[in-house]
């Protein structure tokens, strides 16, 4: 079997360990196989300013498919090879219906994130005290969610909701739906909210585009939910020990945990 020529890596419960770190190991592996010439991304939710601390210790990772496909980047010029903003109207309403819910909102622009205080004393609550150093050290903190999305118009990207359950995600989703949104469930409650159309899957066929090659040529490793559209859409899916049932049920290959260093496996395997 020929091996893949680009390699995408989900972060959360995938890249990341069940402690946010990325093992030595992993970061070790990883090294190695960009000195064999094989192209690395961050296929991730997140944005750049989110990326943090991981863009320094893995310098080695070239490109970003970020905000959940919004954005595509090389990270090593900064150029934008593609962008989808969210339109205002469209962030109002999901900021709109989570105050229905009382959900945390979390709004992404292309280098910035913003949550409010109160939300960051209540990450518990919404399942996400696990991301407390990311919310603490790498977002904005705010008064009002409502003044920053019009503030920021111009470079929104994503609005995520992190509720207190299942049934207030499930509403909140009731409620979005029809509304020209791409919906992607993600975590225990939460929803996540971009442009029509936007998807880590289109943003890897973009990228691939880029580098001249096909999404039957990449490889992606991922874990959950918001991962099955890109995971469907290359030619070599791989599942994490600790990936949702039916992200298993895809994939071709499923490799250890994120604790036990499934990425070095799954590179073992297929290159």
């Amino acid at each position: 079997m020929t091996a893949p020529r680009l390699l995408a890596l989900d972060m959360d419960g995938t890249l990341l360990n069940s402690r946010k770190h990325v093992s030595p190991r992993t970061a070790e592996a990883l090294e190695r196989l960009t000195a064999t010439g094989v192209p690395l991304c961050f296929c991730t939710g997140r944005n750049v300013g989110e990326l943090g601390p991981y863009i320094e210790a893995l310098s080695f990772i070239q490109y970003g498919v970020l905000v959940s496909g919004a954005v595509v980047r090389d990270l090593f010029t900064g150029e934008v090879i593609s962008i989808r903003p969210l339109e205002l109207r469209s962030a109002l309403e999901v900021a709109k219906t989570g105050a229905i819910e009382d959900a945390m909102v979390h709004v992404l622009c292309v280098e910035e994130s913003f949550v409010t205080y109160r939300d960051l004393a209540r990450l518990e609550e919404v399942h996400m005290d696990v991301y407390r150093p990311l919310y603490e050290n790498w977002t904005s903190h705010v008064q009002d969610i409502e003044s920053i999305i019009y503030k920021h118009q111009d470079d929104l990207l994503k609005v995520n909701l992190y509720h207190a359950s299942a049934d207030a995600r499930d509403r909140s989703r009731a409620r979005l739906s029809g509304k020209g949104l791409m919906l992607a469930d993600a975590e225990q409650t939460s929803v996540e909210c971009t442009a029509s159309g936007i998807s880590k899957a289109e943003g890897l066929a973009v990228l691939c585009r880029h580098l001249g090659c096909t999404l039957d040529e990449a490889a992606m490793i991922g874990d959950a939910g918001n991962d099955l559209e890109a995971l469907s859409a290359v030619g070599f899916p791989v599942a994490m020990g600790n990936a949702e049932p039916e992200v298993k049920d895809l994939a071709q290959l499923v490799v250890a945990d994120c604790d036990h260093d499934g990425i070095v496996e799954a590179i073992d395997r297929l290159f």
